[in-house]
């Protein structure tokens, strides 16, 4: 079976991981990337059933492919702005196209929102109403979806980075307690990024004041969203930068999961260094830049503290009262015992709609 995907690729763990996981999970499908981005097309190319090729709009190219797949997190937050509309009538358009060459259409792992507009939240409703399948990965998109109307086989899931769990094996730490962060770099709030970098860079001077040990920066996107280049401001502020290593992910994400299990504690800003640190059982700090983070520790029942990406400034926070908490394990989420094995659902939803379907006989590679 072929299937069309359409994802964010950008060098991103966690997109990333979604498209290795689904990879794996159905050998016998082959999954088309419409990317020509050489350092997207390296981090897949050992996987055998998973090709990287540009999109064109002919009906007979479409018609060789059975499914339409949309695969990854934050698939709506970009539709607040006109060009963010304008992109999304015309994939809508496009939906509609896959649909009269009788493509199955399926959305899984997503959450909604935040719309600042009636029109986003319209456009949403439109476009999964052409879906065959849609699964999300947090109770209050879960409860938009609900209230849409002709919205049908719709579900609830974990995260799909979570069925990750079962190759990941932890090891008891060593004594290194080192400090992880996750670095990030806004595009859409670019003019909180600086003082976010100095926040950061208190908070690891603080740290290694205080215990002598090591703090590591992990750029959890390497590409147009650039964690690295908040990764090295942070360095460069810093006043211990021979006590901070930079971990960088540039596709393999198994060197970037042993290099989280070393840490002891960690302060999460991309989503996915959260559910890696659920994974790892790592107790972890969560900064808030995006309504998911907020959704999912709504979910987990977190009740500590949270701190939103625009407030990252030493002058609303108290550095020795949150290297306090870390240190001490204060105010950080520290409960593991919510079992996520209902995250296989997102692919077991989409392979009972692969099943309904007739494969045509031309089942070659483009």
């Amino acid at each position: 079976m072929k299937v069309l995907i359409s994802a964010y690729l950008d060098n991103n763990i966690g997109d990333d991981l979604m498209i290795k996981l689904l990879a794996k999970r159905f050998p016998e499908f082959i999954f088309y990337l419409d990317t020509n981005k050489s350092t997207v097309i390296n981090t897949f190319n050992q996987y055998e059933n998973i090709i990287c090729h540009k999109f064109k709009k002919s009906n007979d190219y479409l018609r060789q492919f059975q499914i339409y797949l949309s695969i990854g997190g934050s698939l709506f937050n970009n539709i607040n702005s006109f060009m963010g509309i304008l992109l999304r009538v015309r994939r809508i358009i496009m939906l509609y196209r896959l649909k009269r060459n009788k493509i199955k259409l399926a959305t899984i792992g997503c959450n909604l929102g935040p719309y600042k507009n009636k029109i986003g939240l319209l456009l949403t409703k439109i476009e999964l109403q052409l879906n065959n399948l849609v699964t999300v990965r947090d109770s209050d998109s879960y409860e938009i979806i609900k209230k849409f109307k002709s919205v049908n086989n719709f579900h609830l899931a974990s995260d799909i980075v979570f069925n990750y769990s079962e190759y990941i094996y932890i090891e008891k730490r060593n004594n290194t307690k080192c400090l992880g962060i996750s670095t990030y770099r806004s595009i859409q709030n670019c003019e909180f990024n600086y003082s976010s970098y100095i926040f950061l860079a208190a908070i690891a001077d603080k740290f290694i004041e205080r215990t002598g040990n090591t703090v590591c920066l992990f750029a959890f996107d390497s590409e147009n969203e650039n964690d690295l280049s908040s990764a090295h401001h942070i360095k460069g502020i810093s006043k211990y930068p021979e006590k901070i290593k930079i971990v960088p992910y540039l596709g393999d994400h198994k060197s970037i999961i042993d290099s989280m299990s070393q840490c002891d504690r960690f302060i999460t800003i991309r989503f996915h260094s959260a559910i890696l640190c659920q994974m790892l059982n790592i107790p972890f700090l969560p900064v808030v830049y995006s309504n998911k983070m907020h959704n999912y520790l709504n979910d987990e029942f977190y009740k500590g503290l949270r701190i939103p990406f625009s407030d990252m400034s030493v002058d609303k926070y108290n550095v020795d009262e949150i290297i306090k908490c870390i240190i001490e394990n204060k105010e950080i989420f520290n409960d593991f015992s919510k079992e996520k094995s209902d995250a296989i659902k997102h692919f077991d939803n989409l392979n009972n709609l692969a099943s309904t379907i007739k494969v045509h006989t031309n089942t070659g590679r483009i």
